[in-house]
């Protein structure tokens, strides 16, 4: 029982963890002030002035429509996008054997599923607002697209799979297995779409542009949400991994004390 408890009690140290992170997201969006891309221009122009080109940084927040002249096409749905996730699960059967503890065989059917295909890209883009445009570097940022394609084929097989345009390798199938068939997900951010981004502006490699934050703390997040919608989520989810870290923890201190004092 003490090893549980230790475990338990791991647990609650995790799960405190993630609700620190997801207070912090919701901290760092409050805290930042959505900026217009002349303003983040200009600010950039003042620094370079005053000490030289490639020192400015500031945490930024943006806010407006995706544009790119040279989109990615989002595998299976074929939208024009600047970042695409695309996932094909299959469903199958397979026969099976067991044997239970009076040693008795038994056989059956069961289902099952498994990831055959997943891909995801992403390219630079711009974030168009009233007053102008700010490039994004979306490398290492938590993208949060919407999705595009949810389809369910029955007639499917072999190694590869044709959506559209598009031939999708599955990998090997499992031996014995009998396919049932795919489903096809994909997620994306389209050209047109309204953003949220926060990041680091940074000019310090001769453009300015919004990237991955060079120091802990501040997250990257480019998402079709709102802020409002994010912060609420971020909210939420601590709330809810702090109350699931105060139950486990109080579960791991109970086993603990009934242990040392020979009740279990």
């Amino acid at each position: 029982m003490v090893f549980v408890a230790l475990g338990l009690g791991g647990l609650a140290v995790l799960l405190a963890f993630f609700a620190k992170k997801q207070g912090g997201k919701a901290y760092a969006m409050q805290l930042t002030e959505t900026v217009a891309a002349a303003e983040l221009v200009r600010q950039a122009d003042e620094v370079a002035k005053e000490i030289g080109a490639g020192s400015f940084t500031k945490a930024a927040e943006l806010k407006g429509t995706v544009e790119c002249a040279a989109p990615l096409t989002a595998e299976m749905s074929g939208a024009p996008c600047v970042w695409h996730r695309s996932v094909v699960t299959r469903d199958y059967e397979e026969s099976y054997t067991e044997r239970d503890a009076d040693g008795k065989t038994r056989t059956g059917t069961r289902r099952g599923s498994e990831q055959v295909s997943a891909n995801e890209r992403r390219a630079a883009f711009y974030v168009r607002d009233e007053s102008g445009a700010t490039l994004i570097d979306p490398e290492g940022a938590t993208v949060d697209g919407e999705r595009v394609l949810s389809r369910y084929e029955r007639d499917l097989s072999g190694p590869s799979v044709q959506v559209g345009a598009f031939r999708l390798n599955l990998g090997p199938l499992g031996g014995g297995r009998r396919t049932l068939g795919y489903k096809l997900e994909e997620w994306a951010l389209p050209v047109g779409a309204r953003v949220y981004v926060l990041g680091e502006a940074r000019d310090d490699e001769g453009r300015l542009r919004v990237a991955k934050p060079g120091s802990k703390g501040l997250p990257f997040i480019i998402s079709r949400r709102s802020e409002e919608e994010l912060v609420k989520a971020a909210k939420g989810g601590s709330l809810a991994l702090n109350v699931a870290a105060a139950v486990v923890a109080l579960g791991a201190i109970s086993l603990a004390v009934l242990s040392l004092i020979g009740v279990l």
